[in-house]
């Protein structure tokens, strides 16, 4: 593992951490390495044993709010106890430390960046805070006096440019992850802002689109029915008619069940439920379904089925696989032929359709299986929205399947799918 990703994970993951409490727990685990930085250089470096002790003991006080924030999420109590108790550290660090004559007094400002990023509001009452603090250890020492803790000039002069080089370190550590946090916070904030304006674009176009084939049909039945009401007709006149409604009417009905099932996966998003599946007695009650616009081109459909179980969701599969033959259907050429085969390979379930129709341009593979996708008339002049392959896409995908297509202009499509036997 990564010191990066070791890094994220002792802060908390994004999906289960805001940015605030992300910053809080790198306040917490920030300050426990700096007070171990001291726990050294007090027992080491200066020998003050008083104030390595006092490292320590504030050292454990943080673990104990580091886990209360970061994995009992008690995110108040952890931000006024780490308040609370640097403020007290500090001060001891200050008598310990030979007071104004030592470096601690450097540590405030360090301490002042940290409780300001951690709390949200009112941070002109820790300024105060932090001023009123530094008066008061001053006033103290003016009256008191502190312990005199170095022996020459040079002992106080390396100790100060010790803890300076220490505290510009540390606070550019601590400076730059918070800006690196709040510029990846900005860059996803984008990203996501220009998503879901795209996705309303497609959105709006896709309704536009649906809107107006809902409409088309709708005012060819009303003027199919006026016809029937108002019109003498023959009986070879009222038979065309009548057909050409039930025509209309199964294509509409098709459309809106398209319709209404991605809604509802878009709404309230899609339970699966997988079980064994009988491929064959699935594509008999699909083939019953998508049979007479097969005949009305004379279109003869084939099945070599070498495989029959698949693990699926059963009414996922049976509009995906409507779909798919109905698409084969559309853009198959009078008295054409489509081909269904299914077999095992590689421990998974392969089911392909293929057509000998039209094919697939190249300006519209890349988009087929989108909402950018644009529906072509079928050989018949059928029409459409593209939405039916778009519910596949999405469909295969909850399965954990795989859906893909193999193309020839003018020569046909074969659409495929995998889906895992175990």
């Amino acid at each position: 593992m990564s010191l990066v990703k070791l890094w994220e994970r002792l802060r908390g993951p994004s999906t289960e951490f805001p940015l605030e409490k992300r910053i809080l727990n790198s306040g917490g685990l920030f300050s426990m390495c700096t007070l171990l930085i001291f726990v050294v250089y007090d027992s080491y470096v200066v020998v003050l044993p008083e104030l390595a002790i006092a490292s320590f003991i504030a050292f454990l006080l943080q673990l104990f709010l580091y886990y209360q924030s970061r994995f009992r999420r008690n995110f108040a109590f952890a931000r006024y106890g780490f308040t609370v108790l640097s403020y007290i550290f500090l001060a001891i660090n200050y008598y310990y430390g030979a007071g104004i004559d030592g470096p601690l007094l450097f540590s405030f400002f360090l301490s002042l960046i940290v409780i300001i990023f951690i709390h949200r509001t009112h941070r002109y009452i820790y300024l105060l805070l932090h001023v009123l603090v530094i008066w008061s250890l001053l006033y103290f020492e003016y009256r008191y006096g502190v312990p005199k803790v170095y022996h020459s000039p040079a002992e106080r002069f390396l100790d100060i440019a010790c803890i300076i080089a220490i505290m510009l370190s540390l606070t550019y550590i601590l400076v730059g992850g918070v800006i690196r946090s709040y510029n990846k916070e900005r860059r996803l904030a984008r990203e996501r802002a220009e998503a879901l304006q795209l996705l309303h674009q497609e959105n709006n176009r896709l309704f536009s689109i649906i809107s107006h084939d809902l409409r088309t049909p709708l005012n060819s039945i009303q003027g199919y029915l006026e016809l029937l009401r108002n019109h003498s007709l023959t009986e070879m006149d009222r038979s065309m008619l009548e057909g050409q409604l039930t025509e209309l009417t199964n294509g509409t009905s098709e459309f809106l069940g398209n319709l209404l099932a991605w809604s509802k996966s878009q709404l309230e998003g899609t339970k699966v439920h997988l079980l064994t599946i009988d491929l064959t007695s699935l594509l008999d009650s699909v083939l019953s379904s998508v049979s007479p616009m097969a005949a009305k081109k004379q279109v003869l459909i084939k099945k070599e089925i070498l495989c029959t179980q698949l693990i699926a969701d059963l009414e996922m599969t049976r509009i995906v696989l409507r779909n798919l033959l109905t698409n084969a259907i559309k853009y198959s050429k009078p008295n054409g032929e489509i081909v269904i085969k299914s077999w095992e390979e590689k421990g998974s379930f392969i089911l392909s359709i293929q057509d000998f129709g039209t094919g697939i341009s190249t300006e519209r593979q890349n988009t087929i299986f989108k909402h950018q996708a644009q529906s072509v008339p079928g050989t018949a002049n059928e029409s459409g929205v593209g939405l039916g392959l778009v519910l596949c896409a999405d469909f295969v995908a909850l399965q954990n399947g795989k859906i893909w297509f193999e193309t020839e202009l003018g020569e046909g499509t074969t659409f495929f799918m995998a889906f895992p036997l175990k």
